[in-house]
């Protein structure tokens, strides 16, 4: 059996579980999803697509980071918060 790659976007408080995480098909929907949820400007997008992760503004953003990590599990729906 082979494993599908996805990315799993993730945000959160340092030290907590994530308060939102998703499955995406590629880093771009990855940084794109998380960007429209924090309404990150393009700068930040683009910083959070190419380090896969990036610190936020808790009081500005709600959250303290957001990253991109790889997974290649059999079951990439198991990360959807939904």
């Amino acid at each position: 059996m082979t494993t599908a790659r996805h990315y799993i976007g993730m945000a959160g408080l340092h030290g907590c579980m994530p308060s939102c995480c998703g499955t995406y098909d590629s880093v771009k929907d990855a940084a794109e999803g998380l960007g429209d949820i924090h309404e990150l400007g393009k700068n930040r997008r683009q910083a959070l697509r190419r380090d896969l992760y990036l610190e936020l503004n808790h009081a500005r953003d709600g959250n303290e980071y957001c990253e991109i990590i790889e997974c290649s599990c059999d079951d990439p729906e198991a990360h959807d918060e939904n």
